[in-house]
């Protein structure tokens, strides 16, 4: 990591998290580092962040609030839950401005936030909901691999019931979308994964590659021209098809399909990335760690891709 600013380009607004976790002392770790300026709101406890500026040695100039900083927004005690309500209210007002801002969010702990009377499973759900409805689809995102799920938080033993032609559609039409908007790829490349072994061996191990995931395939294709989508997909081959660089994102049918390879490649440099709203939204692709926070300890490399990527983006939608 080095000292270079990476603060032009399109604003940032950077909700704090779980405040016991490691998102303050992250952020106060790129703001260090030259990560954010003066048109990014920071929204975050003021006595935390300057409680943790105190104590660790990435520490925003101790809080100097130098003309090259961003400013901070928020109340001493505010949660988590507040915290991103102000953000994406922050950011749902700028839509309408030559420069509309993007949203990172530092990780939140989802059992505390239904403490603080938060009643959706995550972010995701909230910031589609806060978004009139949006369908959305939660992309995963490192330097070399894409990847959208077609079921998300659901057990092994129901996702064949859960696999539907729709959501394989929807994962593949958001993820055309966003490979263009995110990522300037105009004919994106898509690779749609079978859910058996061997993609069911004509059968052999299966029937959803038949009778889902290919007619899935043809309505993709048949409805976006422009992309190129491939499948069903044997998922052990894909990835490294994937990896050299055959596809610019696959479809997975399954949490653990996807997000295995993908953390084996970019455990550090993961982004979570919320495709389907008018806002460009990434985060970390981590939890709040709650044992490293006041430590330093914790790796910044995903807070630091999220924000790369969100600049990058929003600069191109």
């Amino acid at each position: 990591m080095t000292n270079e600013s990476h603060a032009d380009g399109a604003p940032l607004v950077v909700t704090q998290g779980d405040p016991r976790g490691v998102g303050p002392e992250l952020i106060l770790r790129l703001a260090a580092e030259g990560a954010f300026g003066p048109h990014d709101l920071i929204v975050a406890d003021p006595e935390r962040l300057a409680q943790l500026a105190a104590g660790l040695p990435h520490s925003w100039a101790a809080l100097g609030w130098r003309r090259a900083e961003p400013r901070v927004v928020g109340e001493p005690g505010m949660g988590q839950v507040e915290a991103l309500r102000l953000g994406v209210d922050r950011v749902l007002a700028s839509l309408g401005s030559p420069r509309p801002s993007a949203l990172v969010t530092a990780p939140i702990d989802k059992a505390a936030c239904q403490a603080e009377g938060f009643r959706f499973p995550g972010h995701t759900e909230y910031l589609a909901a806060r978004a009139g409805g949006a369908e959305v689809a939660m992309l995963m995102a490192g330097p070399k691999l894409r990847v959208v799920l077609a079921t998300i938080h659901v057990p092994l033993s129901a996702v064949p019931g859960a696999l539907t032609e729709a959501g394989i559609v929807r994962a593949g039409s958001l993820l055309a979308a966003g490979l263009r908007r995110h990522f300037g790829c105009p004919h994106p490349r898509i690779g749609v994964l079978g859910l058996n072994p061997h993609a069911g061996e004509k059968g052999l191990l299966g029937r959803e590659e038949q009778t889902i995931v290919a007619p899935a395939v043809e309505r993709l294709t048949a409805s976006d021209p422009a992309a190129t989508f491939v499948g069903p997909l044997p998922a052990d081959t894909a990835f490294h098809a994937h990896w050299e660089g055959t596809y610019d994102g696959l479809v997975a049918m399954y949490h653990d399909q996807g997000l295995g390879p993908f953390k084996l490649v970019h455990f550090h440099d993961g982004v979570n990335v919320t495709l389907g709203l008018p806002f460009v939204r990434t985060s970390p692709d981590h939890g709040t760690a709650r044992d490293l926070a006041g430590t330093g300890r914790a790796n910044p490399a995903s807070l630091w891709a999220a924000t790369r990527l969100a600049r990058g983006a929003a600069e191109r939608a």
